[in-house]
């Protein structure tokens, strides 16, 4: 086998890994051995699972580098396991959840979505979409808490390379659970803010608020940015994190012009989005914001070039002020009132 094809066939075999993980996350395996190291049936009796399964479960995870396996035949988890846990401080659970279940179907459906050009047909995309994960508490759940992993992620890297000390008042529009806000209120304690999104979520995101020790300092607004965004006179920070590419052009003008009406004068629009560049290679940065215009082109949305973004925010009265590149995988757009 040659260099390129023996990397096509990794590529391809890659399949399993993500399915392994979601597994472990959702029988809470790596919760069940953060405390001591099991064999497969103590593991199992804990988990209540099928022991010889678990036992084949654990190996795939051991070769995975998420476990150890010792001479005795215990399991022990790794740091890279430990992650996996749902107390874990940057925990990607949820992301794991929402990968071996969400992602895996819409992705599962390409072919089709290419050939027509239609979402997928797998999963409700677009407003649908959000109301069908209503009905579905632990699939809503599984989502938000992976949305609030990858807002976390993306404001510990913003923040290296953005100045959102100088705001005083956030909102978070389109927030979630708001793992974006609560990220910027624990590194800047003379800020507090709003997180605005579906009603439905209030409970869900106050719990996260109250979790994450921001209490205080936060607070959840429902709506939909489709009809009105609720931001205070007061407010200086309009925060969007991955809501523009969620949305074909037509709907993201609706959000953009709510928006604008609803700014105070002096405020400033942040997007976090992952541009697409002008020319694509074969890296990991590239690959990550590819990987992204294709789930949103399951979903009805769309990852943008800068140019894109720039004249879809002059269409609704906007000016982009700067572009920010915050390491390889995203940009902070600042917008201004036109």
């Amino acid at each position: 086998m040659d260099e390129a094809q023996d990397y096509v066939s990794q590529m391809i075999g890659g399949f399993w890994a993500a399915q392994v993980a979601c597994a472990a996350a959702a029988l809470s395996l790596p919760d069940h051995l953060a405390g001591e190291a099991m064999n497969a049936e103590e593991l199992a009796r804990a988990a209540d699972v099928h022991a010889p399964s678990a036992h084949r479960l654990l190996r795939a995870m051991v070769s995975l580098g998420l476990c150890t396996q010792r001479t005795d035949g215990r399991f022990t988890l790794t740091p890279a396991g430990g992650y996996l846990r749902a107390d874990m401080p940057g925990s990607v659970r949820g992301r794991a959840l929402f990968t071996g279940d969400m992602l895996w179907k819409q992705f599962g459906d390409l072919t089709h979505q290419v050939k027509t050009g239609e979402p997928t047909r797998m999963l409700p995309s677009g407003a649908e979409g959000f109301e069908v994960l209503k009905n579905d508490p632990p699939r809503l759940h599984a989502f938000q808490l992976a949305m609030a992993e990858s807002s976390q992620m993306a404001a510990r890297e913003a923040m290296k390379a953005f100045d959102f000390a100088r705001f005083q008042r956030v909102i978070d529009v389109g927030g979630g659970y708001g793992g974006l806000l609560t990220a910027l209120l624990q590194a800047h304690p003379h800020q507090s803010g709003v997180v605005f999104d579906l009603p439905f979520l209030q409970d869900g995101a106050q719990r996260y608020l109250t979790q994450a020790g921001v209490q205080q300092r936060a607070r959840f607004v429902g709506g939909s940015f489709f009809e009105a965004v609720p931001v205070p006179a007061d407010f200086d920070l309009i925060l969007m994190k991955y809501i523009v590419h969620d949305w074909d052009d037509a709907p993201a003008r609706v959000i953009l012009q709510k928006t604008r009406e609803a700014t105070p004068e002096g405020a400033t629009l942040v997007l976090i989005e992952q541009v697409v560049p002008d020319v694509i290679d074969a890296t990991a940065a590239h690959q990550a914001v590819i990987r992204a215009d294709l789930t949103m082109m399951g979903m009805g949305g769309k990852e943008r070039t800068g140019q894109e973004y720039r004249a879809l925010l002059a269409q609704c009265g906007w000016r982009l002020a700067a572009t920010t590149r915050c390491g390889p995988a995203f940009c902070v757009l600042e917008a201004r009132p036109a």
